[in-house]
């Protein structure tokens, strides 16, 4: 396929990161009690119907889902899958509101909510279930997302996500900027990228030089800003709270600096700040790709975040696979992991999502993302996932915090960016949100097991 029928194909197929999603953890928590929920029951004997749900959105993922429970029920006659699909507006709050007993053998979630699935009792257990071959045979990122604090493995992945830079190669050259890095070793430093994006302004029409996707609002921070966190030194939490990680004087002061470019950010009320020239570096992720290489062509580069001090930090994690914890046919369902999981399905959706595809060897087989392609950069990036682990300069993509706690800690830390960067006192917000997630955890007894 030449690489103008994939752009199409992706085009047709690309859609924005879902940034809601973790809202409904609230509700999974209400629904459920400890990690594990009790004694699983037995696997069963890997034959008979088992029944799965997936989320009825994108036209291009819907098809693949689709595609491969019908190729899995041709392929073999000891198991039948049923495929139910269910809107993509309401999927997250349909398994946060379904008790455990009445949940599918097998279904689709937003990986950001596996720490409340595992509280909340409503995922099993992959290790000793589906073959090792598979969940091993998964890109580093995939793995550490779909590994909860126990240790075991909850999730398997099709795709990963990621952020970076996209650049205009044009408009970089015309503000004078010759040395753009494209690899996580050469990212530039804070201070080079705000002489960038300071340079960038100067030669655009309306004095603007940076996009950071100010359009998304709501809980786009908490995917999209944790990596100043990160690249500041600290994780947003550590051990169960917040304090002195968070609202460390690094973080704050990262922060700070970042609120000072607002004055060279489009609003991007439009969604065009990029791709009309407006703007020569746009703060988003690998979906975006699509309408960007149609608009820039050639002219199109992608670069990694800045260095904060800890090196080049990026988010990861996307929509991830599990068993129901108190499936009877968790035998079969494991099947139906290992079927989807192979390169042909996982090569099928990503081809229509524009997503990192999963596995080692789907990379090698992707125009984008193998060796040489436009979009290694994120690939290059999820190899060097810092897991469960504090940020440290050697690692780059960090996990949204898997924990039950996750939809707090990014509402608190997305609220507390957004005031900083409207002008409010880092220092102040950030030790707010600190108490909001520090709160959260002691009213939950630290989400202990």
């Amino acid at each position: 396929m030449s690489r103008q029928a994939h752009r199409r194909m992706l085009r047709r197929g690309a859609r924005s990161l879902a940034l809601g999603s973790g809202i409904v953890i609230t509700a999974l928590l209400a629904a459920g009690c400890a990690s594990g929920g009790g004694e699983a029951p037995d696997a069963g004997d890997a034959t008979g119907t088992i029944t799965i749900w997936a989320q009825e959105g994108q036209e291009g993922e819907v098809q693949a889902a689709k595609d491969v429970v019908a190729a899995f029920n041709e392929s073999q006659d000891d198991i039948t899958a049923e495929l139910t699909l269910i809107p993509q507006a309401t999927y997250g709050q349909t398994l946060a509101s379904t008790d455990v007993d009445a949940l599918p053998d097998v279904y689709e979630f937003d990986g950001e909510t596996l720490g409340a699935l595992v509280y909340a009792g409503k995922l099993r257990q992959l290790d000793g279930l589906v073959a090792d071959d598979t969940i091993q045979s998964q890109i580093p990122s995939i793995l550490a997302e779909g590994t909860y604090s126990d240790g075991n493995v909850y999730a398997v992945a099709q795709y990963d996500s990621g952020l970076g830079l996209y650049g205009n190669a044009s408009l970089l050259a015309a503000a004078g900027i010759t040395d753009v890095p494209t690899t996580v070793e050469d990212a530039w430093t804070v201070d080079e990228f705000q002489d960038a994006v300071v340079a960038l302004a100067g030669v655009t029409p309306g004095g603007k030089g940076l996009d950071i996707k100010e359009n998304y609002a709501g809980t786009w921070p908490g995917y999209a800003f944790t990596p100043v966190v990160n690249s500041a030194g600290q994780p947003l939490v550590k051990g169960g709270s917040a304090e002195g990680t968070l609202n460390a004087p690094e973080v704050a002061d990262a922060l700070t600096r970042f609120a000072t470019w607002r004055q060279y950010v489009d609003p991007n009320a439009d969604d065009k700040a990029f791709t009309d020239g407006r703007v020569g570096l746009s703060w988003v992720g690998h979906w975006n790709y699509p309408s960007y290489a149609e608009a820039l062509g050639d002219d199109l580069v992608v670069l990694p975040l800045p260095d904060f001090g800890n090196g080049t930090k990026s988010g990861q994690g996307s929509h991830a696979w599990g068993i129901g914890a108190n499936s009877p046919n968790a035998a079969a369902g494991a099947k139906f992991l290992e079927f989807l999981m192979q390169d042909e399905w996982i090569t099928q959706i990503t081809t229509a999502n524009g997503a990192v595809p999963g596995t080692t060897s789907a990379i090698a087989a992707s125009e984008l993302y193998a060796e040489g392609g436009p979009l290694r950069l994120y690939y290059d990036q999820l190899q060097l996932t810092c897991g469960s682990e504090p940020p440290t300069p050697d690692c780059v993509t960090v996990p949204r915090t898997i924990s039950p706690a996750w939809p707090v800690i990014n509402s608190a830390f997305s609220e507390a960016f957004w005031a900083i960067y409207g002008g409010a006192d880092a220092q102040t917000e950030l030790d707010k949100a600190v108490k909001t997630i520090d709160l959260d955890y002691a009213d939950n007894g630290g989400y202990e097991d």
